[in-house]
């Protein structure tokens, strides 16, 4: 099974230059997840990866 880190994710849809590498990725997250424990790692499925490629808009 193939994971994703938000990172990873936000580098994909083109936030390259973020102060924090995956911050747009965790704040969409953190949105759709309330309940996620707090400064616990994103570690995402195939599944949760593809609904943040559709969900979160492309950076420039």
């Amino acid at each position: 099974m193939t994971t994703y880190e938000p990172a990873e994710l936000a580098r994909e849809l083109g936030y390259l230059d973020e102060d924090r590498p995956g911050q747009v990725v965790r704040d969409y997250l953190r949105k759709k997840y309330p309940h996620h424990p707090k400064y616990q790692r994103w570690v995402l499925d195939e599944d949760e990866a593809a609904d943040v490629r559709a969900s979160v808009p492309r950076g420039r």
